[in-house]
């Protein structure tokens, strides 16, 4: 895919090597056969993306590894823009193991070892000079725990900003992966959410980095710099959203679940994919709960589905679901 000053939307994260349990709901100490696929919070955003229709480039980290060859030319055979993927000379590609209960329990085992399997503490400010090159510039919490990368990140969102590009932040907060204390990591949050045009968390997150209750938390967040806020509440919760002074409650859609990794990044994906079909700095409220409904509909097709990403759905696929659902009068 040729470089091109027309993406429709650059992302910053994690790409890593993911082995689930190839029979659904089996635990990792029972489970003999895995699926292997490429993952990490910022992958599965791309690849959803991509599935949906998105010209999205990744900037991300894979070691000079046979791993971080198959993760590149898995990007490549979905259309990702792979020109801003760094191999890191002398590191290996880290690997994760993921299983799920079917219930919204999961494990995950991480292999990843500074100075040789963490290729993203490679990245460096070139590889983020094209970063405000697409209508929305997109990042997530894994981009801004590293403090040698978290300045590259920040600045690169305020170039977009300079350019005229909306931001997306998705918090997806892990909050046992930081060092330091609660307080730092509301510091830190805070600043990103100040970046943001567009911030998307749960209603976890939002009590912790306001301190105060959930609905109150959105609008202190949003009431320290982006336009737009959706909080989620997990899969069979209403999801609650603010555009400028107006608020809304949206019902989910509820499914049964298959596979439930990489849900709350495929919500993310649906929601960046129906802003850009607009413009996301000028949508409308009632725009805006469109988005919201077509972010869950993806979501909601991710988690019934399997671990493997050619299964995620289309942009036409979501709309005749959601159509589907309203001719039955389902939720």
């Amino acid at each position: 895919m040729p470089i091109s000053a027309a993406l429709d939307l650059i992302t910053v994260g994690s790409l890593f090597v993911e082995l689930t349990p190839s029979s659904p709901r089996e635990a990792l100490s029972r489970a003999h056969q895995y699926t292997l696929v490429a993952g990490g919070a910022g992958a599965n955003v791309v690849f959803a993306l991509a599935r949906l229709g998105v010209r999205v480039g990744f900037i991300t980290a894979v070691g000079d590894d046979d791993f971080g060859t198959l993760a590149i030319d898995e990007l490549s055979a979905f259309g990702v823009e792979t020109s801003f993927v760094r191999r890191a000379t002398g590191q290996q590609t880290p690997v994760t193991f993921a299983a799920i209960d079917g219930r919204g329990g999961k494990r995950f085992a991480f292999y990843r070892f500074s100075g040789c399997c963490n290729p993203m503490e490679t990245l460096q400010s070139a590889d983020f000079q094209r970063a405000a090159r697409c209508r929305l510039f997109d990042f997530n919490e894994g981009s801004i725990r590293d403090p040698t990368l978290r300045p590259l990140v920040f600045q690169a969102a305020r170039e977009a900003h300079a350019a005229g590009s909306a931001v997306l932040y998705a918090v997806n907060l892990r909050r046992h992966s930081w060092r330091g204390t609660d307080e730092d990591v509301r510091c830190i949050e805070a600043e990103a959410i100040r970046l943001a045009d567009i911030v998307v968390l749960n209603e976890e997150e939002a009590r912790f980095i306001s301190g105060l209750s959930s609905e109150r938390g959105v609008r202190e967040i949003q009431a320290s710099g982006p336009r737009i806020v959706v909080m989620t509440r997990g899969g069979d919760g209403d999801m609650l959203l603010r555009v400028d002074a107006e608020q809304a409650v949206i019902p989910p859609f509820h499914v049964p679940v298959i596979y439930d990794v990489g849900a709350g990044d495929t919500f993310h994906a649906g929601l960046a994919a129906a802003a850009l079909q607009d413009d996301p700095l000028a949508m409308s409220f009632p725009a805006w709960i469109d988005a919201v409904r077509f972010a869950a509909a993806t979501a909601a097709l991710r988690v019934s589905t399997s671990a493997d990403p050619h299964d995620l759905p289309t942009f036409a696929e979501v709309i005749r679901w959601m159509e589907g659902r309203r001719v039955k009068g389902e939720e």
